[in-house]
C-alpha cells in the first residue's frame, strides 16, 4: 500500500474517534490542564487496539461515502454543507444560507448525516464491546495515539503491517 493511502487510512482514525468519544469529552479535556499521557501498554493491548481499528477503518470509509452521497443528493456540495453546518453552530445559518430552498436542502442532508453518524457510532461501540479492550482502555489508548508521537508511530506501523 502506498504512503498516501496509509496516511488517509490512519488519518481517518481521528475522524472515527471524534465520533466515538464525542465533542463534549474532547472539549472537556481541552479545558483541563495537560495531563501526562500513558504510553505504557502491553503488546496484547496494542494488538487489540490495532485489530479494532482495522474493523473501524472500512466502516468509516463506507459511512463517509454514504454521507457524501446524502449531501450531494440534496443538491449541496460537501464544502457548502460544511460552511452551512459551521454557520448553524455559530447561530448564523439564516444569514449564510442563500434562501429557504438551500436551508431545506441543508436540513434534509443534515438529518440523514446525523442518522448515519449515530449508526456509525453504534457500530464503533459494538466493535469495542466485541474486543478484549474495555471502553476505558480503548479511550486511553486513543488519547495516547493522538497525543504521543511514540504511540502513534507504533500503532501506524502495526496497521501498515496488517494492511500490506
Amino acid at each position: 500500500m502506498n504512503d498516501s493511502k496509509l496516511m488517509t487510512k490512519t488519518s481517518m482514525l481521528s475522524l472515527i474517534f471524534t465520533l466515538f468519544i464525542g465533542f463534549g469529552a474532547i472539549a472537556q479535556q481541552m479545558m483541563q490542564p495537560q495531563t501526562q499521557v500513558n504510553e505504557d501498554f502491553s503488546d496484547q493491548e496494542f494488538e487489540e487496539f490495532v485489530k479494532i481499528n482495522l474493523v473501524l477503518i472500512p466502516l468509516q470509509e463506507k459511512s463517509q461515502g454514504d454521507m457524501i452521497k446524502a449531501i450531494e443528493e440534496n443538491d449541496l456540495k460537501v464544502e457548502r454543507f460544511q460552511e452551512l453546518a459551521q454557520a448553524q453552530q455559530a447561530g448564523t445559518l439564516q444569514e449564510v444560507a442563500s434562501g429557504a430552498e438551500e436551508m431545506a436542502s441543508f436540513n434534509s442532508a443534515g438529518q440523514k448525516v446525523m442518522e448515519m453518524q449515530q449508526g456509525l457510532q453504534t457500530e464503533i461501540q459494538q466493535a469495542i464491546t466485541d474486543s478484549d479492550l474495555s471502553e476505558e482502555k480503548f479511550q486511553e489508548m486513543y488519547m495516547a495515539y493522538t497525543q504521543s508521537p511514540k504511540v502513534k508511530e507504533k500503532v501506524d506501523k502495526m496497521i501498515e503491517k496488517e494492511i500490506k
